[in-house]
């Protein structure tokens, strides 16, 4: 089935009944969009949550001086929207686009809004997913604040491998605040001393 791992998601925090899964599956949808393509432009406002099934995504934004910023990656099993957008409706300030050709499952936040009203359940799922995304979010600003450029790109690698080999190094330089010269710096020392 098209949604087998969307479910598994949900499994892992909550049960919902066959009849519900079966309810929650009505309201979604398949999208595939290809290397290079834009999930989400700034500017325009964000009316849907996604799950990755496969592929790999970021969200960024761009400063007054033109620079991009990465603020979050999604591969497979995660999440992706822009929270500030959708639950605001109000213009992005982020674009999401795909690193990868993406196969994503998609649900209208409206629709998602009255499931969660109707099956409690998926409130927890996602109450307990957002509380993963901003301890992740904290730890990230935490981490800007008192690890060295160094610390800070070794715990990146240790803890998101799968992200490591993926994403190419100027998008992780931008992600840890660090400029691809110091990064590319960063990166061959950490390498020698493995």
């Amino acid at each position: 089935m098209q949604y087998d791992n969307i479910l598994r998601n949900i499994r892992r925090y909550v049960l919902l009944t066959p009849a519900q899964e079966e309810a929650f599956c009505d309201l979604l949808t398949i999208e595939t969009i290809k290397r290079k393509e834009l999930l989400l432009r700034e500017g325009d406002v964000c009316t849907d949550e996604y799950f990755v099934n496969k592929g790999c995504l970021r969200q960024y934004f761009i400063d007054k001086k033109g620079l991009e910023h990465n603020l979050y990656f999604a591969i497979e099993d995660w999440w992706i929207s822009d929270l500030y957008s959708r639950t605001q409706m109000a213009p992005s300030y982020c674009n999401i686009i795909a690193l990868e050709d993406s196969v994503l499952v998609k649900i209208n936040h409206q629709s998602l809004e009255k499931f969660m009203t109707q099956v409690p359940a998926m409130e927890r799922f996602f109450r307990l997913s957002y509380e993963q995304s901003m301890v992740s979010q904290h730890l990230k600003n935490l981490q800007m604040l008192y690890m060295s450029a160094e610390e800070r790109y070794v715990y990146f690698r240790e803890r998101f491998p799968a992200l490591a080999n993926r994403i190419p190094q100027k998008h992780i330089a931008s992600f840890l605040g660090l400029t691809p010269q110091f990064f590319n710096t960063i990166h061959a020392k950490v390498l020698r001393s493995k």
